[in-house]
This record gives C-alpha cells, structure tokens and sequence, in this order.
C-alpha cells in the first residue's frame, strides 16, 4: 500500500484492488529475490496489478528468473488476485472479524442471490444492506482459503447471465 501510495497517478479509471486483511503470511522472501530493489519492485508491482491475468504473467516471470514461488510469496500474489476480483464483482469495503468475512455493496437479484448462496452455503446476503458475508473458519490458517473461494464465486455469480 505504501508502494501504491508513493507513486504517480497514471489516470486509470480502473478501480483501486479493495482493502483486505487476512492473517496469512504474505511477504517476497529475502532468499527468494535477494537484492532489495528487486523484491521492492516486486511489491510495486503486485500492488499495481489490476486485472487477475497480470498477477499471473508476474507469477509466470518469478518463476522464469528465480524458480519455483515460495508459499509467501504465492500467498501474497494471491492475495492481490482475491482483492482484484473483490473489486471486479464490486466490493468496495471488506473485512474480516467475529468469524465473518463481510462484503459490500454487493447488489444481486434474487436469481443470483440464490446461486451465490448455492455456491457458498455458509454465506448469508442482504439486500436492503448491500452486504454479504461469509462464515470462515477460527483457525487462522484456513481462513485464507475460505476467502479465495468466497471471491471466485462472488465474481463469477457477479459476470454471469442473469
């Protein structure tokens, strides 16, 4: 965020990723990329990325240079994609407490309020609120999957035909 924070503008009407914070170790590994202006580019980078496709062409370049992604580094790559797609399905505010992850506005017909909840039975929406949520686990570590899957179907139920 302070990567994103001090550079220019470039007049993108692309939406900023949403906020998101999850307790998940996410970070570029100092044995992973070892010269210090390189693993801050590659932060710079992941924070610039706005479309899913360019997170994975910067996964695809990591790999080529440095070899295989260490789990950190995976997470905060995925982590950037769960915030792009949040943001494509409209999500504006997110968060993450009381055993609940919470998105909003999410603005869904009936139809696809009742295919989201297909998808992810644990969720509840509610449209006089804007907001769904999602029940994740208590254990920190199985959260962070419970949020990919959350975001993978809010988008695709978002993209779909009604």
């Amino acid at each position: 965020e302070a990567v994103t924070a001090a550079g220019p503008g470039d007049g993108d009407d692309d939406p900023e990723p949403v906020r998101l914070d999850v307790s998940v170790d996410a970070y570029v590994p100092a044995d992973y990329v070892p010269y210090e202006q390189a693993k801050i580019d590659v932060h710079r980078r992941i924070a610039s990325a706005r479309e899913v496709a360019d997170v994975a062409a910067l996964r695809d370049e990591l790999e080529d240079r440095f070899g295989p992604v260490p789990e950190p580094l995976d997470a905060l790559l995925t982590l950037q994609q769960v915030r792009i797609k949040l943001g494509q399905a409209g999500a504006r505010a997110v968060s993450l407490s009381a055993g609940r992850l919470a998105v909003s506005p999410v603005d869904l017909e009936g139809p696809r309020a009742a295919r989201l909840k297909a998808e992810v039975p644990e969720s509840t929406y509610e449209p006089g609120r804007s907001l769904w949520s999602v029940k994740v686990p208590e254990a920190p570590g199985e959260r962070f999957g419970v949020v990919v899957r959350a975001a993978d179907a809010l988008l695709a139920v978002t993209r779909e035909a009604a």
